[in-house]
């Protein structure tokens, strides 16, 4: 566990490194964003839609610093909730709530005034500040608070509007320190829209 604590505060020192290097004297961007997600556990839940809203940063030109801070509702339907919670029917729904933060790095392959195509990669960090599955499970006595993921992704600029599409895998399990049931991580697609409304 210390290991994968160490692990992770290297990763967060690197990226945050990595995009101060980019940040320095770079054109900024600031910009508005809505996404729609789908996201499951394993194959006894089923892809749900959800949603995503909040705002992003871009520094950067060809290679760029994208955070970003979204509140995000992630919906998953439990086809099989026998294997998953205590004595509970199927087809219920799991909701949840999160504040996540990711921080991405960028490259644009694609970098013309007008359109622009890139990838990119980076974590990100949830916070969970609700969720439904204590109604599901009573017996569910600890969720995790906190949730580290990584992003990978296309994307494409036109002018001012921002489109992109990425996967989003979590590193933690649903309930920490436990070796039963929920023990699965959250898979998620999400696609967004946004907007920049500011540029230096």
């Amino acid at each position: 566990m210390k290991k994968v604590i160490l692990l992770r505060r290297v990763l967060l020192l690197s990226v945050l490194l990595l995009g101060l290097s980019v940040c320095a004297n770079a054109q900024f961007n600031i910009g508005i964003k809505v996404a729609a997600n789908a996201t499951n556990y394993n194959k006894q839940t089923r892809l749900s839609p959800g949603v995503d809203a909040g705002f992003f940063m871009r520094f950067g030109n060809r290679f760029y610093f994208q955070p970003e801070v979204c509140y995000s509702f992630k919906n998953t339907k439990l086809t099989d909730a026998s294997s998953f919670v205590h004595n509970v029917q199927e087809n219920v729904q799991l909701h949840q709530h999160f504040i996540d933060v990711p921080a991405l790095l960028g490259y644009h392959f694609i970098n013309k005034e007008k359109f622009k195509m890139h990838l990119f990669i980076g974590p990100r960090f949830g916070f969970r500040i609700g969720s439904n599955l204590k109604e599901i499970d009573p017996l569910v006595d600890q969720e995790g608070k906190m949730q580290w993921a990584g992003q990978v992704g296309l994307g494409f600029d036109f002018g001012h509007v921002t489109l992109d599409a990425r996967y989003d895998f979590a590193a933690d399990k649903l309930i920490p320190n436990t070796s039963d049931n929920y023990t699965w991580k959250q898979n998620s697609v999400v696609v967004s829209l946004g907007v920049k409304f500011l540029k230096n």
